[in-house]
């Protein structure tokens, strides 16, 4: 059930009034999608908004003392905290996971990252500190405000396109604090390399937002880029699960990119799972590819001493 930030749902209201003794009268647990929270974030210097889904569990009495992993999810280019709820369907695909197929419950929070690419350009004039942002500040608040798990073995990070580049980033920078990173059709542009020059200026303005300078600057972009950071999973102290998804058909050749990153990361007997499937650019990959994404995350085993 979609909700808004303001709203406070009938059934709970008729609860307090002692007129129902459960949540919907003996009814199952119904799953909460509430869109377009927020909190101030000392790296971006005010407010950060997202949507964050609870699982039907989340309120029933019997589970009051448990605590959930929570996936962060992050959109691409042009999106915001709304996108991956209505466009993504994420309420519809994790209810029907966990009730008709076992999905071990997640927390899901949708962050807005606004075209930041998910990293910090404060000091550039560029969106703000969204790397940081999401990496430290987001947590914290949930971690704070609802039962979610705060350990690394409860934190996984994934995206699509923009949010693929910027969970790969995060996960590869800092494997210590996530269990495993999902990047659907992620947005690597591996033809950038030192002093290339794009043929469209304004329309890397227009795509990028002034996240690695303006005009963009290649090589603050490879600096931010996730291979950047791949001898730091090479021989993590945990296993970080990696899992790279792409459509077939993608105009923009993300399914090529993300071949390249796999054969790279196999090159370094780093373990990776790769999915290619019919499809685009699209939600259509991105909804089909959730799912699957989700299972693959429960099905982790627990790291050594976990």
């Amino acid at each position: 059930m979609i909700r808004l930030a303001a709203r406070r749902p009938v059934a709970r209201v008729l609860v307090a009034l002692g007129l129902l003794a459960g949540p919907l009268a003996g009814a199952p647990a119904a799953a909460e999608m509430l869109l377009s929270q927020s909190f101030e974030s000392p790296a971006l210097g005010g407010p950060m908004r997202f949507s964050i889904y609870l699982p039907p569990s989340y309120h029933e009495a019997a589970e009051a003392d448990r605590r959930y992993p929570v996936v962060y999810l992050l959109h691409g280019v042009g999106d915001d905290e709304r996108s991956w709820p209505v466009f993504g369907r994420v309420e519809e695909t994790l209810d029907r996971l966990i009730r008709a197929e076992g999905l071990k419950p997640f927390i899901v929070v949708m962050p807005s990252g606004t075209r930041s690419w998910w990293v910090d350009s404060g000091d550039i004039g560029g969106p703000g500190n969204y790397g940081s942002a999401v990496r430290d500040d987001l947590p914290l608040h949930v971690e704070a405000r609802w039962r979610a798990m705060e350990t690394r073995d409860g934190r996984f990070v994934a995206g699509l396109s923009m949010g693929g580049f910027g969970a790969l980033r995060l996960a590869f920078e800092y494997p210590e604090r996530y269990r495993a990173v999902g990047a659907l059709s992620a947005a690597l542009w591996n033809r950038v390399a030192p002093g290339w020059k794009p043929a469209d200026p304004a329309r890397m303005t227009q795509i990028f937002d002034g996240s690695f300078g303006a005009p963009f600057d290649p090589q603050r972009f490879l600096l931010n880029h996730p291979r950047r950071y791949l001898p730091r999973i090479q021989n993590p102290p945990e296993p970080l699960g990696i899992y790279l998804a792409a459509g077939d058909d993608d105009g923009f050749g993300t399914q090529f990119a993300t071949l390249e990153l796999f054969e790279e990361l196999r090159e370094r007997t780093i373990p990776v799972e790769l999915r290619i499937d019919d499809g685009g650019h699209d939600w259509k990959v991105w909804r089909k590819a959730l799912g699957p994404m989700l299972q693959w995350f429960a099905s982790l085993p627990k790291p050594s001493g976990g």
